[in-house]
């Protein structure tokens, strides 16, 4: 999240690749143009209905609309698809354009812009086949209270490099002014961590450069995401969705922008903000480690593709959001920064959170009042770490709870 967002363009997208039991196949060239769809599948794909997800290496050329229809040669519909580029590329999957015989895929450049027509694009594509689980009954939603009213000074652009580069959003031509409230009498500090570790993972990744893996735990994923990363060493072990770790050996790197952000995320069909309640969660970071840049941080993308961001920061070690700081808000009795710049939003809080319940409604209808929520939808909710440097170091980053409380 810099003064300029092309050095933080995470590849957020329901990036899921090459998960345990995967069928890999050879990269295979395909060229496609708009609407014209190319086959990818070899005769190996006829297994698939025995598998409850497939992973390969494909690559498309892409069409003036920066995109390509792919036949996948697999005779039904998977229950999701999802995709990381091996290079730097924000790639997208419309399920709405997704059959059981054909999806479509979307590329963008790290600035936003689209690719030029015969662009030959590599990725890592994921196909799952097996439905998740029901979502367990949700819980009465935290009380949220409105936010304060936001200050008339402007705050100097921040340095840091530590912003998205997708595409922003039009940004709205009024915006409604959040009424004043009267912050608690007592503010908490901090709040502790369970004692869960996992000990005996069932799934071990190690990712470096631009490709990681994840897997898929009943209706979350846990991604080794390495959206940006060139020259760190990220070893993700998960014992499941809510009990993982990963441990970063990570060099500054040059842009000092975020490398990668391994993560727990819940995947939606352009599902309503209402529905989206609140979330458990937990997570330790090194207790030592005086050269450690990073943000331990909730993202979920609102609307359509990855034009409207949100972040919800609850641990946060040398890092600077993008745009500039606008006011404050109190939910549940911590207060948050807002950050706020066209497309990118980003609620930091002032102290550090190591577990607890967080109160996504607050922040969707925070949004939503302010006019920075268009479309009032989301298509992925994720908590997990931003890395911008270790220090060089092997530095262990905790995940002991996450789940997503909906009504």
């Amino acid at each position: 999240m810099p003064p300029t967002r092309s050095l933080r363009s995470r590849i957020l997208v329901p990036a899921a690749v090459l998960a345990a039991g995967a069928l890999i196949a050879a990269p295979i060239v395909v060229h496609a143009s708009k609407d014209s769809p190319v086959a990818t599948a070899n005769a190996a794909d006829s297994t698939v209905t025995a598998l409850p997800s497939v992973g390969r290496v494909e690559t498309c050329v892409l069409d003036a609309s920066s995109g390509c229809t792919v036949l996948h040669g697999f005779g039904q519909k998977p229950v999701a698809i999802t995709a990381t580029a091996s290079g730097p590329a924000t790639l997208s999957i419309d399920p709405r354009r997704t059959t059981d015989a054909s999806y479509r895929l979307r590329a963008l450049r790290y600035d936003g812009d689209r690719y030029r027509a015969g662009t030959k694009l590599t990725y890592t594509v994921h196909y799952d086949f097996t439905p998740a689980p029901g979502q367990p009954t949700t819980p009465t939603p935290t009380a949220t209270t409105t936010p304060t009213k936001p200050p008339t000074s402007s705050t100097p652009t921040p340095t840091q490099t530590t912003t998205t580069t997708t595409t922003p959003t039009k940004p709205p031509t009024t915006t409604t002014p959040p009424t004043t409230t009267t912050p608690p009498t007592t503010t908490p500090t901090s709040t502790g961590s369970p004692s869960q570790s996992c000990t005996n993972p069932s799934f071990v990744t190690t990712s470096t450069n631009n490709q990681g893996d994840g897997r898929t735990f009943g209706a979350y994923y846990v991604h080794n995401n390495m959206w940006n990363n060139e020259n760190g060493t990220y070893t993700l072990s998960a014992c499941n969705y809510n009990n993982w770790y990963v441990d970063v050996t990570q060099p500054l790197p040059g842009d000092k922008g975020v490398q990668a952000y391994p993560n727990v995320h819940k995947d939606y069909n352009d599902v309503a903000l209402s529905k989206i309640q609140s979330a458990k969660f937990a997570a330790s970071t090194p207790a030592n480690c005086p050269a450690c840049i990073y943000n331990v941080a909730f993202d979920a993308w609102i609307g359509d593709d990855l034009n409207n961001e949100l972040m919800i920061w609850t641990d946060n070690k040398g890092q600077v959001p993008a745009g500039r700081k606008i006011g404050t808000v109190t939910f549940s009795g911590f207060t948050y920064d807002v950050w706020h710049e066209s497309g990118y939003t980003a609620y930091v809080s002032q102290v550090t959170q190591k577990s607890g319940t967080m109160p996504l409604a607050s922040f969707f209808n925070d949004m939503i009042t302010r006019g920075w929520a268009p479309k009032a939808t989301t298509w992925q909710v994720d908590f997990g770490v931003e890395v911008v440097s270790t220090g060089n170091t092997k530095q262990r980053f905790n995940f002991t709870d996450f789940s997503i409380q909906e009504n």
